[in-house]
Formats: C-alpha cells, structure tokens, sequence
C-alpha cells in the first residue's frame, strides 16, 4: 500500500457542502474557510461568493456548530472539527488513518489531519479541502477525482499504480482554473473544483506526479482515487 510520506500542514481549509439529492447534478460549493491560527483556528463563511450563494440556492443553511451567526465568535472552531474524526487514543486510529493512506506515526498536526480526511460523516453532505496557494515541495496528499463516472467504464483499462497527467482545461465554461485529468491521454475526470486554484499554482510552480491509488465501484458508479506528489 502506497504511504502518505510528505505532510503537508496547510494554513487554510476549505468547507465544501452539496446537496444529497443524487437525481440532480451535484456541484461542490465552497461555503466556509478554516483558518489555522496558532495551535487553533477561526471559521467564517465566505458569503457574498458566487459558490455561497449558488448553495444558498441548491438548500445549504448552515453548519451545525456555527448557526445563529455564530460562526466569528467561536473560540474552538478546530476542536468542532475535530470531533468529526476519531480521537487519537482509540485503539483502531490506526485503522482509521490507513483508510487515507496515512502512516501509523502520523505526526501531522490536528489540522493537518482534517485536510487528509476531510472529516467527512455519513450523516451530512459536508467535507474539508486543504487550500495548495502556499505549499511548499515536497508534499504528498490523496484525492477523489470529480465526474469519474462520467468518464470512466468498468471495462477501461485503468490499474492501480498506473500515471495519470493534469491539463489545464481553459476552455471549460464552470471553472476557469478547471484542470482534467487523464490516463493514456484520455480524460477520466477532473480536480475537485474546491482545489483547482491552489492545484494550478503547483502545476505552474513546481513538478506533479498523479498515479492511480484505488479504482472502485459504489452504487453501480465508478470512483477513481490518486496519489499525487508535489515535487
């Protein structure tokens, strides 16, 4: 099994949230940022963008923890994400960071961790994104692609371990910093839109390498998930 051996400690996080009705389209919009500020962290919404607003649209209200407008105030915000994950002392955390590639002797911050894992539930439609504007090589992290099964068929050749590359898709009318991803020059999806700009300042600034980590089938759909190195 591949190993995350680079951490990156990340300076933002995004809050990305979609809707859960799965017979429409489904868009991640950024909604919220986490901002680490010593060994805390403050959260805001980011209203007044065009992603808030379209969720506003799409039914996103708030999250849990920060409604009210209570959001600038909190004094813990890390430690209201944190209890989305797993708790260090438990006796299968190591389990929990193999599901994402993680080292048994993960020394990356409590922030860090969010942004592995997303701090994802099953009981709602929210996850976390780390913001790439100001990594530093080397760095190595894992991402779901977007829209592989749209591209992908259970008949493709796609094996773990195989390269992928990123290409700029400029002409691509919902995202201006969209970046595809294919395999043997042929696209099977895309960067979460969330991480596209900080994406794309890592392919301008420095060497990504993308090679297929896992391939599988939920619900009748393909996923695609990579390991990326940011050299």
């Amino acid at each position: 099994m591949s190993v995350i051996e680079h951490i990156y400690e990340p300076s933002r996080l995004l809050l990305v949230w979609h809707h859960s009705d799965e017979t429409k389209p489904r868009h991640r919009r950024v909604v919220g940022e986490l901002i680490r500020k010593g060994d805390d962290a403050f959260f805001r919404y980011l209203k007044g963008t065009v992603d808030f607003e379209a969720a506003l649209n799409e039914g996103f209200h708030e999250f849990p923890a920060f409604e009210d407008g209570k959001a600038e105030s909190q004094p813990r915000a890390l430690d209201v994400f944190l209890r989305r994950i797993p708790p260090r002392k438990r006796e299968d955390f190591n389990e929990y960071l193999g599901q994402y590639n993680l080292p048994e002797n993960f020394s990356g911050s409590p922030f860090s961790l969010l942004g592995y894992t997303g701090a994802r539930l099953a009981s709602d439609t929210f996850e976390l994104c780390p913001d790439f504007t100001d990594a530093k090589a080397p760095l190595d992290f894992i991402i779901e692609l977007s829209g592989a099964h749209h591209y992908v068929k259970p008949q493709n050749n796609i094996a773990e371990g195989d390269a992928v590359e990123f290409v700029l898709d400029e002409n691509n009318e919902h995202d201006e910093n969209a970046i595809k991803v294919e395999h043997n020059n042929v696209v099977i999806g895309y960067i979460n839109k969330a991480m596209t700009p900080g994406f794309k300042k890592l392919l301008n600034e420095g060497t990504v390498k993308g090679t297929i980590l896992k391939k599988y089938l939920f619900k009748s759909k393909i996923g695609i998930i990579l390991l990326v190195k940011y050299l």
